[in-house]
């Protein structure tokens, strides 16, 4: 999975179609189970702007910002665009349990890395942590702290790599 972290910084250096298209398979190779411990597969995501949040319950910034990714998913309801937000380090029935006491119905998809292999696969440097993919599977952007996802900024930049 190292490589895989590897591959995909790769993806923001100019490189050949071959090296793209492996690195794209790779992304769309990744799956992680959901609250109901079925695996969500990245492949059903080929064709859309995808942003990557890597949170945990226990970490303030990421809660702070769950209502903000949780407006920029409604503003683009109906558009090629998802957010996946994947819990690291904890188990589907903590994050059931946070998402229960949230005064706010959650509609983003939502994913549980209960062993915390993304620390290291993802070389996670805190938390949160996001990665924002085009949809053609480039990496676009690591995002490295607390967003306001739900900003004109932030808009713009997803409807910009939309049209694209």
């Amino acid at each position: 999975m190292r490589k895989l972290f590897v591959a995909l910084l790769l993806l923001t250096l100019p490189l050949g179609a071959s090296a793209q298209s492996s690195a794209e398979s790779e992304l769309y190779g990744l799956s992680f189970p959901g609250l109901n411990g079925a695996d969500h597969r990245f492949e059903q995501h080929r064709g859309e702007v995808v942003l990557v949040n890597f949170w945990a319950t226990w970490c303030p910034p990421c809660v702070r910002e769950m209502p903000a990714l949780n407006r920029l998913q409604s503003a683009f309801e109906g558009r090629p665009f998802s957010v996946l937000a994947i819990s690291a380090g904890e188990t589907a029935d903590e994050v059931s349990s946070f998402v229960e006491k949230l005064d706010l119905p959650l509609d983003l998809t939502l994913l549980i890395d209960s062993e915390g292999r993304t620390f290291k696969e993802f070389e996670l440097r805190g938390l949160p942590m996001s990665y924002l993919f085009s949809a053609q599977g480039e990496l676009v952007e690591v995002i490295s702290g607390e967003e306001e996802w739900d900003s004109e900024a932030w808009q713009a930049r997803i409807e910009k790599l939309l049209e694209s």
